[in-house]
């Protein structure tokens, strides 16, 4: 084979090569992850508590492009507040009562919660033509009785799930040295606190509607059917992630049910964006910013989810159901898994074909419409013979 046959091979090979890259950067890229509810949770069947981890976050933005008095207020004045709500605060009992309220008759759920860990964060911080002002609550409830049913060697454990849909619409009162009560579900309470002038400015305004919104709300992750997330199973987990689900290190499987990425069978998942004004001395553009949420929820065994009037329970049993479909694909068809690589593989033929065509268009016509470029070749040397030449 000739030396341009040579280098017309190696090109193609090269170009078949950086097709493939492009095409799975192409695919990945269109999945997009997205957060407001982070929501993380390890149920056993085996357990009668579990301790998941909801994380509420939002932002606002007040606009001041062309200076006024809001950003008189504001610029420069670069603040945050954190509050952990003490396990003695009396403030939890009348907590957890409101919870076990709306478990029982809003999201009809026989789980209970027995206790209740919050941690707040808020911070404003200002650019020179906006306010930025920020919320992240880490709520860590303990939930008992969301395992409704035990597995058997011919049938299995049912596990709750309405009670991921909590929803917090009273205040929650801290007691502060600096602040005294304040509510750390009310976003307008961080501004009265911080800022009182602000405050004064937000009063009687549109604005104000949007910081009376509750920060603790999660509501999204009861929109779509847990049927609809996305499902995996490992058939060997890992023995230190087990002793969290009370297998003290044994392998066993565990299933996944997970939601809030950009993809093919959910769709976009978009923020919730709500804009309004502040009148002061001119019109001042607020905007509210939340995420969409995201969840991703672990239970021992092989999982699937039964829909009974309306309520969606799991049922998880430790050998492999007959007939159960359970797979690691996620809720992709095989229709549609085959017809994404199909997609991928046109996308790679035709990069590659053009690719292809521009090299030989070039070899053949030069740089600059100079003649065929010719093709030269040292003869291999030893490393160390240039140190003869050097004498």
């Amino acid at each position: 084979m000739n030396t341009k046959n040579k280098k017309q091979k190696l090109g193609w090979y090269k170009n078949l090569v950086y097709s493939i890259i492009l095409v799975v950067i192409i695919m990945t890229g269109l999945i997009v992850p997205v957060s407001a509810v982070e929501f993380e949770a390890q149920l056993s069947t085996t357990s009668t508590m579990t301790k998941p981890t909801f994380q509420f976050v939002r932002t606002y933005v007040i606009d001041y492009p062309n200076g006024g008095e809001i950003k008189n207020l504001l610029n420069g004045k670069n603040t945050s507040m954190t509050f952990h709500l003490d396990p003695s605060d009396p403030i939890k009992q009348s907590l957890v009562k409101n919870l076990n309220s709306e478990i029982i008759g809003d999201l009809k759920s026989a789980a209970n919660i027995t206790d209740a860990d919050i941690t707040y964060y808020a911070t404003l911080y200002t650019t020179d033509t906006e306010a930025h002002i920020d919320y992240k609550i880490t709520f860590i409830p303990t939930v008992s009785n969301y395992v409704l049913r035990k597995a058997t060697s011919d049938s299995a454990a049912i596990l709750d799930t309405q009670w991921r849909g909590l929803t917090i619409q009273n205040p929650i009162l801290v007691n502060t040295s600096s602040y005294g009560q304040f509510d750390i579900n009310s976003p307008i309470d961080f501004v009265k606190k911080q800022f009182p002038d602000l405050y004064s400015k937000l009063q009687g305004t549109n604005a104000e509607n949007l910081f009376e919104i509750p920060l603790m709300s999660s509501n999204d992750l009861m929109s779509d059917p847990i049927s609809k997330w996305q499902h995996l199973f490992d058939p060997a987990y890992t023995l230190v992630e087990t002793n969290s689900l009370g297998y003290r290190g044994q392998k066993i499987t565990i299933s996944t049910y997970a939601t809030g990425e950009s993809n093919i069978s959910e769709g976009l998942m978009l923020p919730t964006v709500k804009n309004s004004d502040l009148k002061a001395d001119m019109d001042y553009p607020v905007s509210y910013t939340e995420r969409a949420g995201s969840a991703s929820i672990q239970i021992d065994g092989y999982v699937a989810v039964a829909d009974i009037n309306g309520i969606e329970y799991f049922g998880s049993s430790p050998q492999t159901p007959q007939n159960s479909g359970i797979n690691s694909t996620g809720n992709y068809s095989a229709q549609v898994i085959y017809s994404m690589a199909a997609f991928a593989v046109v996308i790679a033929i035709g990069i590659f074909w053009w690719s292809n065509r521009m090299t030989k268009a070039a070899i053949k016509r030069g740089v600059d419409n100079s003649p065929p470029p010719s093709f030269q070749y040292e003869a291999r040397k030893h490393w160390a013979d240039r140190f003869d030449e050097e004498k």
